[in-house]
């Protein structure tokens, strides 16, 4: 081989050396990025899994706080109709001399 072919040849694995590394170090950063967001990911669920917990609580006690409310009203209207009825039956309420 000439003189010139074998600076060619060099000139094209110096070259091909530079590409070389710059795809290694794209590589790694990508990498790198990817282990980042799987940690950032990672917060998040257990972020997010914090918060249902809290949710689930909160709604246990809306259902709680839902139903006494419910029968409270239910007892309470059936009390003001029993009322209505003995005033219409009694000609009056309960302690007006009857």
């Amino acid at each position: 081989m000439s003189e010139q072919t074998n600076n060619d040849r060099r000139q094209e694995l110096l070259l091909l050396g530079q590409i070389h590394g710059m795809v290694q170090s794209l590589k790694d950063g990508q990498d790198q990025q990817n282990r980042r967001m799987d940690r950032m990911e990672q917060r998040m669920e257990e972020h997010y899994n914090g918060l249902d917990e809290r949710l689930r609580e909160v709604e246990k006690k809306a259902a709680v706080a839902g139903a006494v409310s419910g029968g409270a009203v239910a007892i309470g209207t059936a009390l003001v109709v029993e009322g209505i009825r003995q005033f219409i039956r009694g000609g009056g309420g309960p302690g007006l001399g009857n």
